[in-house]
């Protein structure tokens, strides 16, 4: 959509600063982060190449990774370019003057015409759908107001429900899994190694899970409700029992070493144990509920959502045209109820239709669906607290720099192993690793993955903040006026004449239209919320409606506007034109002079009476019906 500008300005901030600000110090952080490393080569080069390539490549990667949040919080900062044509419309706006804001953000409107025309007809919202799978009916059981958040914040909090209900399934799968074990149920080889490996494999499991959910909060276009339904509990039941069983019996036959010599070879090499990470993993989990969940219950606090409308409906009598009627609704009434001379939106164009009949009579009817153009609005007890949108805002910012900072770790891991098996093979032991130093390899590949997994956990809490206090900082709310016109009725031509005496020196003659008209006008006064974005495209994204008040001042206004203008037509042409008057007066005083000439020189002979009567009975043998 076009930026266009107009000096009177809809007031509307930049909602993006805080958080841009905070975006910043972030980035320069990894900046000065990744040029330490590569200040480190030139020493480390001349002492150990492995090293000197490690700090290179972690130098780089962090002065990226802060260019390119630093960038990011810098472009939150700037000037926010808001036009005339913001928010989206509801449906397609079908306004002459906003063709080109109309097509472009045609792809994002919520609802059509018909929709909006069945909400204001039927007091209902059609934006407030019934939840989608069973955590989703869970979470709306346990909280009912969050039916009434904007699709993006309900589909928050079901990604937030469901990874809690993944991950709690998850743990008691892997409870069972630990008693089939230890009970020895799986074989005596699966209590020494599969463990470890379930372990492994129940970290990678939550870790996909983890990512998943960032990824799904940032779709913060998507206008439909995301299902949330979570993994059969009979089906993860059977897995668990079955799955120990068959990879114990199965390691009793693929491992050749006896009980005593696995459990040796165990002990002096090491497994990777995944606790640590599986700590971590609900370290971040724990951040993320803390920062999200509070936002989350402000923003349903206070939500009392209402479909409450104002109606008029009248039959009404009155001498005057249906097109003008239409004409001076649209031209005049709702023209005066532009928010700062914005063009209404028009859902459902006035096009009324005059059938007309023999003897001048017919019928007509019209409907118009219009939007005032949206005004920013606070509703009260529902909006997400100052405090509650930077503290995510912080923690994912954290997050971030954790998990680069085990990123850092699990690069200087592997150049340690590197370095390892390069010195272990040129220098000792001509190109054969002993026992010694495989053990210690061991140890430095248990550590690396640790901080590979727990880079990886913190990654993924970072982006899940990010996107979520990014909805919140965007959150904006509007609200404005919804109208519905639809008149109906019948109209009959009648033609009348004035001036018609023999001593007038004027003459009007009239074509009255009586009409029987049957408004019914339907307006409300709507609440919507957006979720604005930085860039380009800030403030076209979808817009939703929330709820709808009762509109019975505006609707008197309108109605006394409209009875005002019936009240003050003219049905009898007449002259307003001050040079129109002048000369009609001056052939008034012309005729009077003609008819006092003539009535002295016909004094006594013929009265005015006797005048008129003979000029009426002239006009009447004539065949010259006059008109009353």
């Amino acid at each position: 959509m076009a930026y266009d500008f107009g000096s009177q300005t809809l007031g509307i901030k930049n909602p993006f600063k805080t958080e841009g600000k905070l975006r910043s110090v972030t980035g320069a952080v990894l900046i000065i982060g990744g040029v330490i490393p590569l200040l480190m080569v030139a020493g480390a080069l001349k002492a150990n190449p492995v090293y000197a390539y490690a700090y290179a490549i972690l130098g780089f990667v962090l002065l990226a990774a802060g260019c390119r949040h630093l960038g990011v919080g810098i472009f939150q900062l700037f000037r926010y370019f808001v036009g005339r044509s913001v928010p989206t419309s509801l449906a397609y706006n079908r306004s002459r003057s906003e063709h080109d804001a109309a097509q472009a953000e045609q792809r994002v409107v919520l609802y059509d015409d018909k929709q909006l025309h069945a909400m204001l007809m039927g007091r209902k919202n059609a934006t407030f759908l019934e939840p989608l799978g069973w955590i989703a009916r869970l979470l709306h059981s346990v909280f009912p107001k969050l039916t009434f958040l904007p699709h993006p914040l309900r589909n928050l909090a079901q990604e937030m429900g469901s990874l809690a209900i993944s991950f709690t399934a998850a743990l008691i799968s892997f409870l069972i899994v630990t008693f089939i074990v230890s009970t020895g149920l799986a074989g005596e080889k699966a209590q020494l190694l599969a463990m470890p490996v379930l372990s492994l494999a129940l970290l990678i499991y939550l870790l996909k899970l983890w990512f998943s959910a960032g990824t799904a909060i940032s779709s913060r276009k998507n206008t439909q409700l995301q299902k949330a339904s979570g993994v059969s509990v009979p089906l993860l039941i059977a897995l668990s029992i079955l799955i120990p069983v068959v990879v114990g019996f199965g390691l009793d036959s693929v491992i050749p070493m006896s009980t005593e010599e696995l459990a040796a070879t165990i002990e002096k090499y090491g497994v990777f144990s995944a606790w640590k990470n599986l700590a971590i993993l609900g370290f971040t989990m724990v951040l993320v509920v803390a920062g999200v969940l509070p936002g989350l219950l402000s923003r349903m606090h206070g939500v009392t959502p209402q479909t409450e409308v104002s109606e008029y409906r009248e039959n009404l009598q009155e001498s005057v045209h249906p097109n003008e009627i239409f004409i001076n609704l649209e031209n005049i009434v709702l023209a005066n109820r532009r928010y700062k001379e914005i063009p209404n939106r028009i859902y459902r164009e006035l096009d009324p239709k005059l059938k007309e009949q023999t003897d001048g009579k017919g019928s007509f009817d019209g409907e118009l669906l219009i939007e005032t153009q949206p005004r920013l609005a606070q509703e009260k007890g529902s909006e997400i607290k100052t405090a509650q949108k930077i503290l995510p805002s912080i923690l994912a910012q954290a997050c971030v720099l954790l998990g680069y900072l085990f990123l850092s770790l699990l690069v200087l891991e592997v150049a340690d192993a590197i370095s390892l098996v390069r010195d272990a093979t040129l220098r000792f032991t001509g190109g054969n690793l002993s026992e010694a130093h495989i053990i210690a390899l061991f140890s430095i590949i248990s550590s690396a993955l640790m901080y590979c997994f727990a880079w990886m956990a913190f990654s993924a809490a970072g982006n899940i903040l990010n996107n979520a206090s990014h909805l919140f900082w965007g959150e904006m709310k509007f609200e404005s006026m919804l109208m519905y016109v639809k008149a109906e009725g019948t109209f009959n031509e009648s033609k009348f004449s004035t001036g018609m005496s023999i001593h007038d020196s004027t003459r009007s003659e009239n074509v009255l239209v009586k009409s029987s008209i049957t408004p019914w006008i339907i307006t409300t006064r709507i609440y919507s919320s957006i979720f604005a974005t930085s860039g380009v495209n800030n403030l076209e994204t979808p817009r939703f409606l929330m709820g709808m008040t009762k509109n019975d001042d505006e609707l008197k206004g309108i109605v006394g506007e409209i009875k005002d203008f019936l009240k003050k037509r003219e049905s009898i042409a007449s002259i307003t034109n001050e040079a129109d008057l002048q000369s009609a007066s001056v052939i008034h005083q012309v005729n009077q002079q003609t008819r006092a000439h003539s009535s002295d020189a016909n004094q006594g002979k013929i009265t005015l009476k006797e005048d008129e009567d003979a000029a009426g009975y002239l006009r009447n043998n004539s065949g010259e019906e006059p008109n009353a």
